[in-house]
């Protein structure tokens, strides 16, 4: 069965344009591949960046003016005896991260990030980073408190006077959560520019012919 649509003002206008419904289902299903894709580039980059936060932290809290954006208690449950890499050497680049946090940073983006660009992009940079920074603010208080419930150990909790939502996030880190959700939107305007979705989208090469016109489309 096809769908029957008008065609562009063309010299062909007066052929009806036809989309079979395979192609309709081809669509859905890239869909959700290429949202999947972006679930989990979300998940691994806030992974890498959790590590790396460490490094940045220990560096940050010993640099004037800098350290009053680091002034957060950033610990896991005292149970799991992972708090003293915060004495290790910053040259030993050493930092560390829950799997969970796959899942977090995942839905974090995915489901609050890109939604917030999508109904403000039109509205100041300024204003989209304090939605970002308090709507992850909530999120992570929330989500550990879910993740205590589910593991029994705090994955995270803060230690200072800025805690909040019985320690599961802190008033001290949003500057810190505004422009992680700046760079999430940057990462979401690249992946979503017209030609790179055009061509996660165009089907696979089929032959050896295909994919040499395509590798030599690449060089």
């Amino acid at each position: 069965m096809e769908h029957t649509a008008p065609a562009p003002h063309s010299d062909s206008a007066s052929h009806p344009l036809h989309i079979r419904r395979a192609d309709l289902k081809r669509n859905a299903r890239m869909k959700f591949t290429f949202g999947l894709f972006r679930f989990c580039l979300y998940g691994m980059v806030g992974l890498s960046s959790e590590i790396f936060f460490y490094n940045l932290v220990r560096v940050a809290q010993h640099i004037p003016v800098l350290e009053m954006l680091f002034r957060f208690q950033w610990r896991v449950d005292d149970r799991l005896g992972l708090n003293a890499i915060w004495q290790t050497p910053v040259s030993t680049a050493y930092g560390q991260c829950s799997l969970w946090m796959f899942l977090i940073y995942g839905v974090a983006c995915f489901f609050f990030i890109e939604a917030i660009y999508q109904r403000t992009f039109r509205h100041p940079t300024l204003l989209r980073a304090v939605l970002y920074g308090f709507t992850i603010l909530f999120f992570e208080g929330f989500s550990g408190v879910v993740l205590e419930k589910l593991t029994g150990y705090r994955i995270w909790y803060y230690a200072d006077a800025g805690a909040i939502m019985w320690e599961m996030t802190s008033l001290y880190i949003l500057p810190i959560w505004m422009v992680t959700g700046l760079i999430a939107e940057w990462i979401y305007r690249e992946l979503m520019d017209p030609d790179l979705v055009a061509a996660l989208e165009s089907p696979l090469p089929a032959t050896p012919e295909e994919t040499e016109a395509s590798l030599q489309l690449m060089q």
